[in-house]
């Protein structure tokens, strides 16, 4: 009786444990030459962790259900903030971003009146390096990712959910990084036209409104960079982890985009 005993503890460890255990079952016949309701009770131990299926279930639409809210949540916070940003600005109301476009208008505006020809150069030329740096930084950074993570889902099979996800995510990623890396080559590429357009016709109001332009461009390629951030933890530590990340750029974002205090040149 013990030893019939310690058989059904053992079983219902295994089944535990693993809940497909074929090989016992061509045991059953040898190991009980006894009367029928034994070898029920012990299909019946066996057969018990299939009625746990449809919680396991509930539990991975509830944690995919989970991950979506996170996801929409953290793109949420980021669009609303900019989105209020963008009406503020609609106002009239003064930002980093517009604040500082006024000022690189005002700066073509000195170079024109005072000729300066040779300092708008040496600035330009810095200003330029600084926006390829920029560039060549971020395009090298997303050649890393993206090569790190095309190894990850090539090794997928193409049917699995899990690999359409990770080329969801490298999509983002890539698209933010892209979008950051063209907005400081255009920064770069309206600066160098604005150097060739000073001295040419130092009359022309034109080429205040490039510099503006240039302000623009730098913007959006640090504000893209920065989104590829909150992209990237995303990949790195699920949607979780995105939505902190974009609480905490929220935060970020509203401390940098405040108007400078020394504004003294208007």
């Amino acid at each position: 009786m013990w030893c019939w005993r310690w058989l059904q503890l053992f079983l219902s460890i295994a089944a535990f444990f693993q809940p497909t255990i074929n090989g016992l079952s061509t045991l059953q016949p040898i190991l009980f030459n006894q009367e029928q309701t034994r070898p029920r009770n012990i299909r019946s131990l066996m057969m018990a962790p299939s009625s746990s299926t449809p919680i396991s279930v509930q539990m991975s639409m509830n944690m995919r259900m989970t991950n979506v809210a996170a996801v929409v949540a953290g793109g949420f916070i980021l669009s609303s903030y900019h989105l209020y940003l963008y009406m503020k600005e609609k106002k009239g109301l003064q930002t980093w971003r517009s604040t500082q476009a006024d000022n690189r208008e005002m700066w073509s505006k000195f170079v024109r009146e005072t000729e300066g020809w040779l300092y708008a150069i040496q600035t330009l030329r810095n200003a330029i390096t600084s926006q390829t740096f920029l560039a060549t930084t971020v395009l090298s950074l997303l050649t890393v990712i993206t090569g790190r993570l095309w190894d990850i889902i090539r090794n997928m099979d193409a049917s699995c959910d899990y690999r359409k996800y990770l080329t969801a995510q490298l999509v983002m990623v890539a698209s933010c990084m892209l979008t950051s890396a063209f907005n400081f080559l255009q920064s770069a590429r309206l600066m160098t036209h604005a150097g060739f357009m000073f001295p040419v016709d130092p009359k022309t109001t034109k080429v205040d409104r490039i510099m503006r332009k240039t302000q623009d461009a730098q913007w959006f390629g640090l504000r893209w960079l920065y989104l590829s951030a909150g992209m990237i933890s995303w990949v790195v530590g699920g949607p979780k982890i995105f939505l902190i990340s974009s609480s905490l750029l929220t935060i970020f974002f509203h401390k940098i985009d405040k108007v400078p205090k020394v504004t003294n040149y208007k």
